[in-house]
């Protein structure tokens, strides 16, 4: 009994959604991609559940049709009564287990209501410092963060790259060159293949985003200002370059640093 309640259980968790704390998965990232995978994984372990349940099940109403055909042999006439009065008794067990498990499940299903409607709160991408104005369409881009790969690049870009490949390949040991040198030849083949098909970015929006850049830049000179990368996290900040250099300045002083007139760095490093 206990084994079809547990069954019934997880099926009612999968008809409505919802996850029972057996089978929660916690996941630090809270990218879209990240909550998906959890989700997906929590299913599987519902269902993995199920089957071993039914399993269960299965070994359970052999072991018990054993024992009825024993019970039967042995009480001989009088089991039919004994049988009556233990199916009764299940019913009345079944009943207030089985209610047992709604309970549960509603309750469960109101507390992942709740949790599903407190969103993760993140910080801003961009925080701007400064009393200059950005149009909507300028903000759009360090709302990519510094990390974006613009769509510009000039004609000669994949030839420097093999240049400046080429020139790191001669700074390692000989015998490691010509692997490294064939790796960077099929990476650089596959550069031009993307650049020649369906890969290559859209004229016009490369001519869009070197519009707004320009812009962006225009301001930030105007007004003596400039982008930054925050201490924590991802943001991305706007602030005047005085207040820059004096933030740094006021670091370097509080914190007591010295001016060092040899390099030290071989001593650190032994």
């Amino acid at each position: 009994m206990k084994c079809c309640a547990n069954i019934y259980f997880n099926k009612q968790c999968i008809n409505r959604k919802i996850t029972p704390k057996y089978a929660k998965v916690k996941v630090t990232d809270t990218s879209p991609a990240s909550q998906t995978t959890a989700k997906k994984a929590q299913l599987i372990r519902i269902k993995d559940e199920i089957k071993y349940l039914y399993k269960k099940k299965e070994k359970l109403n052999q072991k018990l049709y054993e024992t009825h055909l024993q019970a039967a042999k042995e009480w001989g006439n009088t089991w039919h009564t004994i049988y009556n009065s233990i199916q009764d008794a299940l019913d009345r067990e079944a009943q207030r287990k089985y209610k047992t498990m709604d309970d549960k499940i509603h309750k469960l299903a109101q507390t992942q209501a709740k949790e599903s409607r407190n969103h993760t709160q993140f910080y801003p991408r961009v925080k701007n410092k400064t009393t200059i104005t950005f149009s909507k369409e300028e903000m759009e881009l360090p709302n990519k963060g510094l990390k974006y790969n613009l769509g510009y690049k000039r004609k000669s870009w994949i030839s420097n790259l093999a240049l400046e490949a080429e020139n790191a390949i001669m700074s390692l040991p000989t015998s490691e060159q010509d692997g490294i040198r064939y790796q960077v030849a099929q990476n650089i083949q596959k550069l031009y293949t993307q650049q020649r098909e369906k890969h290559a970015y859209p004229s016009w929006k490369v001519t869009h985003e070197r519009k707004v850049i320009n812009q962006i830049r225009r301001k930030l000179i105007t007004e003596k200002a400039m982008i930054t990368k925050a201490d924590k996290g991802n943001t991305v900040i706007i602030v005047y370059s005085n207040d820059y250099n004096k933030k740094v300045n006021n670091f370097i002083t509080d914190n007591n640093f010295l001016l060092i007139t040899n390099d030290i760095t071989d001593k650190l490093q032994k």
